[in-house]
């Protein structure tokens, strides 16, 4: 047999029972999104009679703020669900917390919606049940 030769790229969390789990990636994110609303709704549209630079960098500076929105929400959601409650949480965190299916199943939703709105609410509302889903990752630590 040959030796074995690893993939040159390599994507993680792992999806293996390494026990390393943590919800500041999701947190993090769920901020990047809020900050990235921020920064869209502050935004001032060029007058039409701007320079095509001014117009060119508005147009530029508004795309990359709304990819960056949009890469956060679904990092929150894949960190939300695939990791944390799909590999993490269990049935005896659900009989502690019984409305921590109705927690998740809202956080996935709300990362959907920042992904398709640029909603100051909405956002601040994705970061409050994070934080409020890590706290009961705490809490479930104790």
């Amino acid at each position: 047999m040959g030796l074995f030769k690893p993939s040159r790229l390599a994507h993680a969390h792992c999806h293996v029972p390494c026990g390393i789990y943590d919800p500041t990636f999701a947190i993090n994110a769920a901020e990047t999104v809020a900050k990235m609303v921020e920064q869209l709704l502050a935004m001032e549209v060029p007058s039409p009679d701007a320079s095509s630079a001014e117009k060119i960098k508005f147009h530029h500076d508004l795309e990359r703020r709304v990819v960056n929105k949009e890469e956060h929400a679904k990092t929150c959601k894949y960190e939300l669900l695939d990791v944390l409650w799909t590999q993490y949480f269990k049935p005896e965190h659900l009989e502690r917390w019984p409305d921590l299916h109705e927690k998740f199943h809202r956080a996935g939703h709300l990362c959907t919606q920042n992904m398709q709105n640029i909603d100051a609410a909405l956002a601040q509302e994705l970061l409050d049940l994070t934080k409020e889903i890590g706290e009961i990752f705490a809490a479930s630590k104790s």
